[in-house]
């Protein structure tokens, strides 16, 4: 977007202009008519009060004939159903980041939509910024098909597979009706060595040369003797002798993309469309790396022995690439490698893969892998390695032994693909599951299944597990008198105190609001834990400096004990919250078991 600020820039400027005059809503328009992105005002009724002048490159439409009308016309049947999902999510009050296609120009566009409140709080429609992001969609479905092909390639595929699988790909990526690849024979002619899309019978007819000279030259012939792309639409002169027989089919564009690799022309890759002037500079850039993957690819299957032990086969390759000997020294590594690991070729060479050892793995681990690749087969895990620098990473690696002429393992070739990123974010969505997010304490749900796995250690043991429940007193005025935001910062300080109390063996949690549990396990007799539960009623006292406030709190405990008040974790704590609330009926500033609780309570019944 223009700005990370952008979306809530407008939000002001047009909350003000929808709920006063028409007047502020030309100053609006003037405002964000020229930015590069989708900016949209919308009413609750669904109809557009204001869109800026990249609606019409986007939708394909002007916007003046949308004003005060729906924009459900905008899209189809599926994409329509996200748009109105998402339309009355945000009219609920929710902020939303999303996807959706238009229907008449096939853009996909990244939202950011929020709800449009007047000045009184009410809201009166939506606003929201969309940017175009069809490009970077289809540069990672690119990215990704070039990753497949080196893949593909370095786990010994067969050309007869790769070379098709491309061609079904790229008709399936941009809906091309015809895509082939011609390799150049020896006799000077081009043979068909794959071909996908939905008018094969074009190339039934089709008699290609490469070594023919002259102004009537086929374009295909043309790209492999120069080794240039070369691209037409079938209108041209230089396309009469193939225009009528093109048209026969539909098809209005051609180019022809040389299939080059180590000063060798080997073929060429041949892409059709149905419209004119489709393959422009950039469209070009984009397939002639397509085409150098491919000659990479060809090589290494044409001449697999001496390609896998030259750099210049593998520098193409995304992930990480090292080769080594049958012995595990590093003969050679790409530059993806030394992005990665942050060691040069020259740092590495005739050294094992050990240097980059985080010690995180044990050595059965492997032992194993090398029995697997020793014995000619591919192996494939996560592994933890070491940064040069110290920093530790992780990445799938997948090491695949190669073989001479005798079938004997002479070389390895690992591939490493990061993944650092995906374990730090599912590292990180583990630890929202189990963590409160104000104090960083363990949840409900953790201290639940920690207690359940303290019972069954004290239920073979034969020892006490205690449950405590504290209960901050009076901290309700806190947070109506000073705010809540003050006593999200207590809570936070009274967590760091509580962690500093307790054994490594226990567990404090944050229950919700100013309540917190604690497990303390392995008890002989319930007099033992007295003395911590005192310590934290001690611990609490002690005001709290917060800013620039001197602020007094105290706590009331309930205690409750594994097996003699329950068997059950959520009863114990349960009995434990009951034993708390005797405590502050006995004067707040102490703890109390449960069982005293209990009796109190039936003598007053």
């Amino acid at each position: 977007m223009e700005s990370p600020n952008t979306s809530h820039a407008l939000t002001k400027t047009i909350g003000k202009t929808m709920s006063i005059a028409d007047e502020e809503l030309k100053i609006f328009k003037i405002l964000f008519s020229e930015i590069r992105d989708l900016a949209y005002v919308t009413d609750t009724q669904g109809n557009i009060r204001f869109v800026n002048k990249a609606f019409e490159s986007l939708t394909g439409h002007k916007p003046e004939d949308f004003y005060g009308k729906s924009f459900a016309p905008l899209f189809d049947e599926e994409n329509l159903g996200k748009a109105i999902d998402f339309y009355t999510r945000t009219l609920q009050g929710e902020c939303l980041e999303f996807e959706i296609r238009f229907k008449d120009t096939g853009i996909v566009c990244e939202y950011k939509s929020r709800p449009l409140k007047n000045e009184k709080g009410n809201t009166i429609g939506t606003i929201g910024i969309a940017r175009d992001v069809t490009e970077r969609k289809r540069n990672q479905t690119i990215e990704l098909l070039f990753h497949e092909i080196d893949q593909l390639a370095l786990h010994g595929q067969s050309l007869g597979y790769i070379l098709p699988y491309v061609c079904i790909r790229y008709v399936d990526i941009f809906s091309y009706p015809l895509v082939w690849i011609g390799m150049k024979e020896p006799d000077g002619t081009v043979s068909i060595s794959a071909h996908a899309g939905n008018h094969a019978d074009y190339l039934k007819e089709l008699n290609v040369r490469w070594e023919d000279s002259g102004k009537e030259q086929c374009l295909i012939g043309r790209a492999i003797k120069s080794g240039q792309t070369q691209t037409c639409d079938f209108v041209e002169p230089t396309c009469q002798h193939c225009r009528k027989r093109a048209y026969l089919y539909g098809l209005q564009s051609f180019i022809a993309v040389p299939l080059c690799a180590q000063g060798k022309v080997l073929g060429s890759l041949n892409l059709y469309a149905q419209r004119h002037g489709v393959f422009d500079a950039e469209t070009v850039r984009m397939l002639e790396n397509l085409a150098a993957r491919i000659s990479v690819t060809a090589l290494i299957t044409l001449d697999q022995q001496q390609l896998r032990l030259q750099s210049t086969a593998m520098a193409s390759v995304a992930n990480a690439v090292f080769i080594t000997d049958s012995d595990g020294n590093i003969d050679w590594v790409n530059d993806a490698f030394t992005k990665l690991s942050g060691y040069t070729l020259e740092e590495v060479c005739g050294k094992t893969p050990r240097v980059f050892k985080s010690g995180k793995h044990e050595t059965a681990y492997y032992q194993k892998l090398w029995q697997e690749i020793l014995a000619g087969n591919v192996w494939r895990g996560e592994v933890i390695n070491r940064h040069n620098n110290g920093r530790l990473y992780t990445v799938n690696q997948t090491i695949t032994p190669l073989r001479d002429t005798q079938g004997k393992v002479s070389h390895f070739v690992a591939i490493h693909e990061d993944i650092t990123a995906q374990k730090e974010a599912e590292a990180r969505i583990r630890h929202m599951a189990h963590y409160d997010a104000l104090t960083n304490l363990p949840n409900r749900t953790l201290f639940i299944d920690r207690l359940q796995q303290e019972l069954v250690r004290a239920y073979r043991s034969k020892r006490l597990v205690a449950v405590m429940f504290l209960d901050l007193d009076r901290f309700k005025i806190i947070n109506d008198t000073m705010g809540h935001a003050f006593g999200d910062t207590l809570l936070k300080a009274l967590a760091e105190r509580l962690k500093n109390c307790i054994r490594e063996s226990d567990t404090v949690s944050r229950r919700g609001g100013d309540e917190f549990t604690f497990t303390v396990p392995d008890l002989a007799k319930p007099q033992d834990v007295a003395p911590l539960a005192q310590k934290i009623v001690e611990t609490v006292s002690p005001p709290f400096h917060i800013e620039n406030h001197e602020i007094h709190v105290t706590c009331s405990i309930g205690i409750a004990f594994y097996p003699l008040d329950s068997n059950d974790a959520e009863d114990l704590i349960k009995k434990a919250d009951i034993a708390m609330y005797h405590a502050k009926e006995q004067g707040r500033n102490n703890f109390k078991f449960y069982r005293d609780s209990f009796l109190l309570r039936k003598n007053l019944v």
